[in-house]
């Protein structure tokens, strides 16, 4: 079966960027980085929904010593673009004191929205806290913010695919595509 180069996707048109293998080669590189780091001391990996539950289910799956997973799900999106005000939806609920927190990200772009959970964590007292997301966009960054595992950088397009969505549509999409100006 061939994969499509370009799709459609409600009003607009988007172009194959990534390919689902570089996506997995890219998450399990990251995952021996936190096996290495993390393998003795019972972390917490905290999901951005919707996003990262791609990612998460793929990075979980590569991690071979005890962990926790939970979910928390933000929203700052509508459309393609940021609307700057980050809204908890779905807080987080087990207790993170003097645990080893790591929060999964799908995308790192502005840095607001993982500057918000890096000061909502912080405040919780976890004994670390590190940040892993599955894209990085350098060019975007406002905040002064630094992943602890970055499994891709890319330039600042609008992008779907891979859990990233255009107002809900394309989280399904197993690679990531690019919108198409």
């Amino acid at each position: 079966m061939s994969k499509n180069l370009v799709i459609e996707i409600k009003d607009r048109q988007f172009e194959l960027f990534i390919k689902e293998e570089t996506i997995l080669n890219s998450i399990n590189r990251i995952s021996k980085q936190i096996r290495t780091d993390l393998h003795d001391k019972n972390p917490l990996f905290v999901c951005v929904l919707n996003g990262a539950f791609m990612f998460a289910s793929d990075l979980m799956k590569q991690l071979d010593f005890p962990c926790e997973i939970a979910f928390i799900r933000l929203k700052s999106y509508q459309g393609t673009a940021s609307v700057g005000v980050i809204r908890e939806v779905h807080g987080l609920i087990e207790d993170v004191q003097n645990r080893n927190v790591v929060i999964l990200e799908d995308i790192i772009d502005t840095g607001h929205t993982i500057e918000y959970l890096i000061q909502s964590t912080l405040a919780k007292q976890p004994e670390s806290l590190r940040i892993a997301t599955l894209l990085f966009k350098p060019e975007a960054l406002q905040a002064d913010i630094k992943a602890d595992y970055v499994a891709m950088e890319i330039p600042n397009d609008f992008i779907v695919g891979y859990g990233l969505d255009y107002d809900g549509y394309g989280r399904n999409l197993k690679d990531i595509y690019k919108i198409k100006e």
